[in-house]
């Protein structure tokens, strides 16, 4: 069976939008990062484009998205191999393991954002609760001194 090989823009733009959600990045927060630490000017339509391999990239632009993303361009420029019965079902059997344990790190990464994000409501419930000491103790040492003259 033969199929069209994608381009090299269509396979970098998917591999983007994979790193971008495995960080749970919107393509608008994905564009600010890459003018934030490159300097690139890219909008979210031209990260949407760029994903759906419908826009061409600019050397610059791939070498930041490579290193904002971690990235290894030289293993996305590539050539994918066509593959045996034998290397066929091996590849098949990885992908499902790879899939299993990405799966895993995701609830896991979605398990310890959830535990962070309680441990810090909590502590700006107890920072809140000693700034409020602080204050009232404030006023009751200013009362005190103004009252004695100090």
């Amino acid at each position: 069976m033969t199929h069209k090989d994608p381009s090299a823009e269509a396979a970098f733009g998917a591999q983007v939008r994979l790193a971008r959600e495995a960080r749970q990045w919107t393509q608008e927060a994905l564009a600010r990062h890459l003018r934030e630490t490159s300097g690139i000017g890219m909008d979210q339509a031209a990260v949407a484009r760029l994903e759906g391999g419908k826009r061409s990239i600019r050397l610059n632009e791939a070498s930041a998205l490579a290193k904002l993303l971690g990235l290894d361009l030289q293993a996305l420029s590539s050539v994918v191999p066509r593959l045996t019965a034998e290397e066929y079902e091996e590849a098949k059997a990885s992908l499902e393991e790879a899939t299993e344990k990405e799966a895993e790190a995701a609830s896991e990464l979605r398990r310890v954002k959830d535990e962070l994000e309680g441990r810090i409501v909590a502590l700006n419930v107890e920072r809140r609760h000693w700034s409020t000491q602080m204050w009232r103790f404030g006023q009751m040492i200013a009362e005190y001194e103004a009252r004695n003259g100090e």
